[in-house]
């Protein structure tokens, strides 16, 4: 019994809210979840970008192969 009240206990002062003399150096919406979300979305901005420049380069040389295969027709 002594332990269901100690567990109780504890878990109630575990999930009490910060006092209010508790400062904090960051914004309320600035978070670190929010940072790693950020250089998460500028890292597949990045990525995306280098795929459209992969796909431009690849597409420039299926053209001219195209244009050298369709010259030398037996």
């Amino acid at each position: 019994m002594r332990v269901l009240i100690m567990a109780i206990s504890l878990f109630l002062v575990a999930c009490g809210g910060a006092s209010d003399d508790e400062s904090t150096d960051t914004a309320p919406g600035d978070t670190v979840g929010a940072e790693i979300a950020a250089g998460f979305i500028d890292s597949m901005d990045k990525a995306k970008d280098i795929e459209d420049q992969i796909q431009k380069s690849k597409d420039e040389i299926d053209a001219a192969l195209e244009e050298a295969e369709g010259g030398v027709k037996d």
